[in-house]
């Protein structure tokens, strides 16, 4: 069987696969194709068994090399993300996403089954004993393609929404730099919201909050801030904060971490029912 490339360096990939995964060499060679320069690669029929290992071949050819290839061009070419660090996080969003594991954004999007697609696509290319790799990506992964423009237009969408995310916890960061504590230790409890308390775990009344609030983050602040919690965690800019809840993953409880950083430490709802019962134990410990 002989398989066709636009470009030598596909060829080698395949033939270093063919190494490292069946230990046997395959001979690649410069050939004209269609007036053209390309890459053959020369596969020996092992008695009916060289067909799916070209077809495992091929497809992780287009897995591990010319799908983010493609990815990579369209981000510079037609969305403008020229720059190496940007590509690399939007790809890994898109990554995330093709292997399950962004579930939030997959809501957004047609899953798309990339092993069934592409074996599909591959296996029916090896019918014939000439097989044009870039005739391939072109006509019969024409679709598959197209779906993974979806997949990333939601990623550029969630890599903004990180950036801007990043920019928000920072400038938090930078307003705590400047702060004196006005109290050193706070406990904070979740329930529906997060309540107040002070060491010895009495509870911080509405007045109290208000006086120690910074009205300026509400109203001068560039950006919004959550007046609930964070504004006043910024205003009292307490050195250790004690978050009890029973859910650490929240998007408040992450966000209050990536401001406070090493400030913040998360425990159960549990260990803050009995604290409050003896506040002198906790507090001694």
């Amino acid at each position: 069987m002989d398989l066709i490339f636009k470009y030598m360096k596909d060829a080698l990939w395949l033939q270093q696969y063919f190494c490292e995964h069946f230990e046997e060499d395959i001979n690649v060679y410069e050939t004209l194709f269609q007036n053209q320069e390309h890459a053959l690669a020369t596969i020996p029929d092992d008695q009916g068994a060289s067909k799916g290992k070209v077809k495992d071949a091929i497809i992780q050819l287009i897995l591990s090399k010319k799908r983010n290839e493609w990815i990579r061009k369209r981000l510079s070419e037609f969305y403008y993300f020229t720059e190496e660090q940007e590509q690399n996080n939007i790809l890994e969003i898109i990554i995330d996403m093709l292997n399950g594991s962004r579930k939030e954004l997959l809501a957004f999007v047609k899953r798309l089954d990339e092993p069934n697609e592409l074996e599909k696509a591959v296996y029916s290319s090896l019918e014939s004993d000439t097989v044009s790799i870039d005739s391939l990506l072109t006509f019969r992964l024409k679709e598959y393609f197209e779906r993974l423009e979806t997949y990333i237009e939601i990623a550029i969408d969630e890599y903004k929404m990180e950036q801007d995310y990043q920019i928000y916890v920072q400038t938090l960061r930078d307003y705590l730099k400047n702060r004196e504590a006005r109290i050193a230790h706070i406990n904070l409890y979740f329930e529906e919201y997060g309540k107040f308390y002070n060491e010895q775990f009495q509870e911080i009344s509405k007045n109290e909050m208000s006086e120690l609030l910074d009205r300026r983050l509400l109203t001068n602040h560039p950006i919004y801030i959550d007046s609930a919690t964070i504004a006043p965690l910024l205003s009292i800019a307490p050195t250790n904060i004690f978050i009890y809840t029973n859910e650490p993953d929240s998007g408040l409880i992450r966000t209050i971490c990536n401001i406070f950083e090493e400030r913040v430490t998360i425990l159960s709802k549990e260990i803050f029912l009995q604290a409050k019962k003896h506040p002198r134990v906790l507090n001694e410990s």
